[in-house]
């Protein structure tokens, strides 16, 4: 008689970033290296930032905290990349921008009234990344105006 067994799922146990690739070990022993020009977001950060990540769901995710980037195993597994921005961030880029420079802030300013990184914010104000009205109304918080303010 047979028993079926489930196979181990794939996770991530540790990660380091070298020649521009994010590599990261998984716990069979694997190596997975993807280039960050999958994902905007990491490759725009600095060794700060990239160093300040967490795994979740024991190994099934990664997560930066300073960066709002999550990536799943399975999804580097599969070669995915970061989705790219929409229509909607694009959209938003030019009132975050105004908003900033409205409260007289530096990026790096707003960076860091927000909790996360500089690079974050100079891709969001491009609408270089997937944002919404959340990212909005924690940006015009941060910069004292109320959450209808419109430039």
């Amino acid at each position: 008689m047979s028993t079926l067994t489930q196979p181990e799922v794939p996770r991530a146990t540790h990660l380091w970033f070298e020649r521009g690739r994010l590599v990261v070990q998984l716990q069979d022993g694997r190596e997975l290296a993807c280039p960050l020009a999958f994902f905007p977001r990491l490759a725009a950060a600095t060794a700060e930032d990239l160093a300040q990540w967490r795994l979740t769901g024991r190994g099934l995710g990664i997560h930066w905290p300073r960066l709002d980037e999550d990536l799943s195993v399975q999804g580097l597994l599969e070669g995915r990349p970061a989705p790219a921005a929409d229509a909607r961030a694009q959209a938003l880029a030019p009132r975050l921008l105004a908003a900033r420079r409205q409260a007289g802030l530096t990026q790096a300013q707003l960076a860091e009234r927000l909790g996360r990184s500089q690079a974050l914010v100079s891709l969001a104000e491009r609408g270089a990344l997937r944002t919404g009205t959340p990212y909005l109304h924690a940006v015009l918080e941060a910069c004292g105006l109320p959450t209808g303010w419109k430039p």
